[in-house]
């Protein structure tokens, strides 16, 4: 499994407990994040922060069981979809083999790199055929979950919540100095324990709860009882890039699912 996105901390937020599940079943999960996230922060010097954000990386990869964590040498904020950049991620998707692919949705609008990253990935995909074809699933960011969509897939992570509270609250600059500064609650978060717990909690939780969008998906893969049970879940949708699959099929790709009856037989 490989999960590409723009930034160091993304896979674990949109992706995180799904990927803990696979993980702890023994699969290989891979993260690629295509910029090194140097802009991601309000003092420090864009060389100190993309060493500070691979150490990070690093941490998350150790919690999440990660079998690699790769960051790209690309500046956050001025990621382009160029003919290199292209190549490099055909490589990683050849080296490891990928039968999964997480990406980003492509879209107008939103963050730059989030929306390059998905057309990236998706350029790619147009260039292989057959073997070489990976099932892919779109991770839908802060912009692109507002719109108007439903997941196919959805993951129940009650069982994997603090490992994904704990992958993303490992990107400190990030959970608890960036997005506190610009939401001008910077000193109140460092001055408490409660506070950042607090703040580790919602920066997570945004992308990890039952939402309309993902109910159906979460019925049909559990039935009705344990879907209405979960309190934190991830979902995903088929990407047309990607190896199309069929029900049973996403229960080979998904082997942590509980289906309802019926469905995959």
């Amino acid at each position: 499994m490989l999960v590409i996105f723009a930034h160091p901390d993304e896979g674990e937020i949109y992706a995180g407990g799904t990927v803990a599940l696979f993980t702890r079943l023994g699969h290989d999960v891979r993260f690629l994040s295509l910029t090194n996230g140097d802009a991601g922060h309000f003092s420090m010097s864009p060389e100190d922060l993309a060493t500070r954000r691979y150490g990070e990386a690093m941490d998350a990869k150790r919690i999440l069981g990660l079998d690699g964590y790769e960051i790209l040498d690309y500046h956050d904020g001025f990621l382009q979809n160029t003919e290199a950049i292209r190549q490099q991620v055909a490589a990683k998707i050849s080296d490891c083999k990928a039968d999964l692919v997480f990406t980003f949705y492509p879209a107008e609008g939103g963050h730059n790199d989030n929306m390059t990253a998905g057309w990236i990935v998706r350029d790619v995909l147009s260039t292989l055929s057959g073997e070489q074809l990976p099932a892919v699933f779109y991770m839908r960011d802060f912009h692109t979950s507002k719109f108007c969509y439903l997941s196919d897939v959805a993951v129940i992570i009650d069982d994997v919540w603090q490992t994904k509270l704990e992958g993303c609250g490992a990107h400190v600059s990030q959970v608890l100095e960036y997005n506190p500064y610009h939401e001008g609650v910077l000193a109140q978060v460092q001055a408490s324990e409660e506070k950042q717990k607090e703040f580790r909690f919602n920066n997570t939780y945004a992308f990890s709860h039952v939402r309309a969008d993902n109910t159906a998906a979460l019925e049909r893969w559990y039935g009705t009882e344990r879907a209405r049970s979960a309190s934190y879940v991830e979902a995903f949708e088929v990407a047309e890039c990607g190896r199309q699959v069929t029900d049973r099929e996403v229960l080979a790709l998904f082997p942590m699912l509980d289906p309802a009856p019926g469905v995959g037989s």
